[in-house]
């Protein structure tokens, strides 16, 4: 009789954080067992017992008004390759004292599931917050699943969470009883104040640093004569092009054109003259200019930026002989990226190595098959 009698006062417990206007039909699958689990330091939640992996704790990303939690089980045969397959994953929300009614309303970035054939199936008021359920069918790769997506929000307790269960693991009524629960079972235990007002500065950090930054490199530029550098505009000093990039962002590009080499009449498409393979490191990369499918190209191979319009320009103007591959030695700095002191700071970095790369240039080390010509 006292294990029937709690057993009761624990149901009780939990259906009396409903109003009593709300109907919550029982089954089977909803008196499943909850555990309690930790969100770092920050709060605890009860959560189904059978959702055992965590998947990441206290995340932050450029949702300031929320740190997020993640709990999900998976399918093994379907989760193969580069992409997770859910049977459930539930993103549990924490959010800033100063969380606004939209940021309540987006939806965790780190939910990456979708549906077809989506519809919203229910909202209703749950304790002091509001839970929207939709349905769809879940796919992911070969697997569509009929599915449940619960969305329970609760400015009171600040709290969102975002629930996706496939519905052979949780139908809708024990979905709805479980999300009850979980929303019921909610505290925080350590308000991360501190975490949210510098999550909610950093793009004034950002700012601040990027400005830094960008006034950093422009006086360099002009203390090595290149400057005040308009974009578009390469200037050519000691054998050096520098351009300037305003949009989408400010990056400054240096150029040396290394020369020329002479395609075989008989070489095939994978037989041109190219950048050797492995040798010392350089601080910039080997790029060329070529006749391609009855055009002309920039080209690379180590995914580097390519030259910038202005000295892409000049360079178009100067190469016209199909029966030759241009090449050229350049790199490209993203300035509000930067965190090299050194490339803000002067241009030796780039040319320290310059005379080396000339010299295996003209060694005829640099590319192959083919030797350098003179112009």
């Amino acid at each position: 009789m006292r294990l029937g009698a709690r057993r009761v006062a624990l149901c009780l417990n939990c259906l009396a954080f409903v109003p009593a206007t709300t109907s919550i039909p029982m089954s089977p699958m909803s008196t499943s067992r909850l555990t309690e689990r930790r969100l770092a330091d920050v709060a605890v939640i009860d959560i189904p017992a059978d959702i055992k992996n965590e998947t990441f704790r206290g995340y932050r990303d450029d949702q300031s008004g929320r740190l997020t939690f993640g709990f999900s089980s998976t399918y093994f045969w379907a989760s193969f390759g580069s992409t997770t397959a859910y049977k459930q994953l539930l993103i549990v929300s924490v959010m800033a004292p100063d969380a606004t009614d939209a940021e309540y309303a987006a939806m965790p970035h780190r939910l990456p599931v979708s549906y077809e054939q989506r519809k919203k199936v229910q909202t209703r008021q749950i304790g002091s917050g509001t839970l929207t359920v939709s349905e769809g069918v879940y796919t992911q790769g070969n697997l569509n699943e009929p599915a449940f997506e619960y969305v329970y929000v609760d400015r009171s307790r600040r709290l969102q969470l975002a629930w996706h269960a496939v519905q052979e693991e949780v139908d809708l009524t024990s979905g709805v009883a479980k999300i009850t629960k979980m929303a019921a079972s909610f505290r925080i235990v350590r308000d991360p104040v501190a975490v949210f007002a510098a999550m909610r500065d950093a793009p004034r950090r950002q700012a601040v640093t990027e400005a830094d930054r960008l006034q950093r490199a422009t006086a360099m530029l002009v203390r090595e004569g290149f400057g005040p550098l308009e974009p578009g505009k390469p200037v050519l000093r000691n054998g050096i092009y520098v351009e300037w990039m305003a949009d989408p962002e400010p990056r400054y590009q240096l150029l040396v054109p290394l020369g020329k080499v002479r395609v075989a009449a008989n070489a095939s498409p994978g037989g041109r003259p190219r950048p050797a393979g492995a040798g010392p490191a350089m601080a910039g990369s080997i790029g060329w200019y070529e006749s391609a499918d009855g055009g002309w190209e920039f080209s690379n191979r180590d995914n580097a930026y390519l030259p910038f319009p202005g000295v892409s320009a000049l360079l178009a103007a100067q190469h016209d002989d199909p029966t030759m591959v241009y090449f050229y030695y350049a790199a490209t700095v993203r300035v509000a990226e930067e965190e090299r002191g050194d490339r803000l700071a002067s241009l030796a970095w780039f040319r320290d190595g310059l005379a080396d790369v000339q010299r295996r240039w003209k060694a005829g080390t640099l590319v192959t098959p083919g030797t350098p010509e003179r112009d």
